[in-house]
Parts: structure tokens; C-alpha cells; sequence
């Protein structure tokens, strides 16, 4: 499981990457743009087209995998906060299945329809060209699968988690990044706490 969590990992940091170029990407064409349209008054054709049918599908989707796999989806904790952690894991669980067949679903159809229209060769028409599209067709797709097979990965771990005690892969959410500084800063401070203890009654008995 390990082994399998660890390639959709790179798998999904290097589909999330890609969304980054996008979006560097997209940010200098459109200024670029906004740059030829009122300096040279020449405008680059497109740009409205490719931003709408590329960047902006590409920056929604793409991402999916790396946000799930860090836990970084929005919570509402209002009633689970106060839960013991398997209780907890048994919610974790639930969403992580409904998630998951929602998210596989879409996948599905996501794939059909990007190869459908992949097949006939979608485009879209500006003043002067046709640009073709089909590509983005293919981002929904990927994402939406990294997403399912990540949840289908956080189910098995809470299912583990229930009823083992033991978690099979790695958390690489932030938070529990940030939580484990934090308890090791403590951790820090607390042993120079007591070296100081010692030290200052080391002196008191040589006085």
C-alpha cells in the first residue's frame, strides 16, 4: 500500500506542478496582452479562448490529487472536533467512500466524454482561427481519478486505523507537518528546561 501511495504521491505532485506552470503561464499571457493591446494596439488573438478552455479548466482539475493527498479539502468540524479519533476515523471513512464513488464517477464520464470529443476533434471558433480544444477535455479526468484513488487510499487507512490502531500510509497534510514541529520545539524546550534545572542545582550544592 505503501508502494502504491508513494507513486500516485509523485504522480499527483507532478500533475499539481503542472498547474503551476498554468498558472505562471497564464499570468504572462494575459499581461502580454493587456501589454500589445494598449502600447501597440495589436492584441494577441486567442488569449480570451485558450484562458477560458485551458488555463482556467486546467487550474480547477489538476490540482485535485495534491489537495487531496495533503488533506488540504475544507472541513466543517462543528460537531466531529471533540471526537475520539477512531469515532473520528469512522466519518473520515464515510466521507472518504462517498467521495470516492462520486469523484470515480465523474472520472468515468469525464474520460468518455474527453475521448469523444477528442475523436471529432473539438475546437472553438475566434475572428480569425480555429482553436482546438479537446485537449482540456482530459484535465477533468485526471484529476477527478487522482482524487478517487487517493480517497479509496484514506479509506483503507481509516479502515486500518479502526480497527488495527495503526495507520498504513503517511499523513502529508500540512497541519500534522505543523503539529509535529511544534510538539518537537516543546519537546526541545522542555529537555533544555531541565538541563537548566540541573545545572543551577549542581551550583547550589557547590555553594
Amino acid at each position: 500500500m505503501r508502494a502504491i501511495e508513494a507513486i500516485a504521491s509523485r504522480v499527483s505532485g507532478f500533475v499539481a506542478m503542472i498547474g503551476g506552470v498554468i498558472i505562471v503561464s497564464m499570468m504572462s499571457l494575459v499581461s502580454l496582452d493587456v501589454a500589445m493591446k494598449y502600447i501597440f494596439h495589436q492584441p494577441i488573438t486567442g488569449t480570451l479562448e485558450i484562458t477560458s478552455a485551458y488555463f482556467m479548466v486546467a487550474l480547477v482539475w489538476l490540482p485535485l490529487g495534491a489537495v487531496t493527498r495533503d488533506h488540504e479539502h475544507l472541513e466543517v468540524e462543528l460537531f466531529t472536533q471533540h471526537l475520539a479519533p477512531r469515532k473520528l476515523a469512522w466519518f473520515k471513512l464515510f466521507g472518504c467512500v462517498v467521495g470516492g464513488v462520486y469523484a470515480g464517477i465523474m472520472s468515468f464520464q469525464g474520460f468518455e466524454e474527453a475521448l469523444h470529443q477528442t475523436e471529432i476533434g473539438e475546437v472553438w471558433e475566434t475572428a480569425t482561427f480555429d482553436i482546438p480544444v479537446y485537449g482540456a477535455r482530459w484535465f477533468m479526468p485526471i484529476g477527478t481519478f487522482l482524487t478517487s484513488l487517493y480517497l479509496a487510499i484514506y479509506a483503507l487507512d481509516n479502515l486500518s486505523y479502526i480497527f488495527r490502531g495503526t495507520r498504513i500510509v503517511p499523513d502529508h497534510s500540512q497541519h500534522s507537518s505543523v503539529e509535529a514541529a511544534l510538539a518537537e520545539a516543546e519537546r526541545a524546550n522542555s529537555l533544555g528546561d531541565q538541563g537548566n534545572i540541573g545545572v543551577g542545582r549542581g551550583g547550589g550544592s557547590a555553594d
